[in-house]
């Protein structure tokens, strides 16, 4: 009897969370055409998209010695959440999402990395900036992670990335009321030189090797 009714209630969860998955991929078509995000490499599934503006917070040093000021000309880096969303839909063990959202994120560096290197705008990048609660290790591909201020637009941005956790796990609900302090966005940042160096031309050195 009780196993019956979690399998109708998860089914109807489920139900509902497609069902809003849906209604935001029409909000997000909308939402494109009145923003200036540019995708980086929408062909080849690149889950980025970037503004090229100006920075506006406090002072960040990255790891490789560039410290980046307020007014310094950065490209705002965008994760396009539904469709991680729909890459992400289903998995309900927490290892293996952290571990399949990291390795998206990788396979869409290099085209990153050479975007912004060819883009007329990106002469000038200093760095490589963007807000996000899926920072546990972005270290590793070379990404330095800070606080972002106590101010109404990142609690409200905090709100609405909680609210694609509900969309993307199975359990998102449950996860928001048993970890709420682990599920916090943060800043992460690299230097333009260190994307370039790194990234760029990755693949290519991949196929000599």
């Amino acid at each position: 009897m009780h196993s019956d009714k979690g399998k109708h209630l998860k089914k109807g969860e489920e139900n509902v969370n497609t069902g809003l998955l849906e209604a935001w991929r029409v909000w997000d078509f909308f939402y494109q055409h009145v923003t200036r995000l540019e995708y980086v490499n929408k062909e080849n599934e690149n889950i980025f998209r970037v503004v090229f503006c100006k920075y506006r917070g406090p002072k960040l040093d990255t790891r490789d010695g560039v410290a980046i000021y307020h007014g310094d000309p950065i490209v705002k880096l965008h994760i396009h959440n539904w469709k991680l969303t729909k890459k992400l839909y289903g998995i309900e063990n927490e290892t293996q999402l952290g571990i399949k959202t990291l390795r998206i994120v990788k396979e869409s560096m290099p085209d990153l990395a050479r975007y912004i290197e060819n883009h007329p705008k990106g002469t000038n990048v200093k760095a490589i900036i963007g807000t996000t609660f899926l920072h546990r290790g972005v270290n590793r591909l070379g990404f330095d992670v800070a606080n972002v201020p106590d101010s109404i637009k990142f609690k409200w941005k905090n709100m609405y990335l909680k609210f694609l956790l509900f969309l993307i796990h199975p359990n998102g609900t449950e996860r928001l009321k048993t970890k709420p302090k682990e599920l916090s966005i943060k800043r992460v940042y690299l230097s333009k030189k260190q994307l370039i160096t790194r990234y760029a031309y990755s693949e290519i050195m991949e196929e000599k090797a």
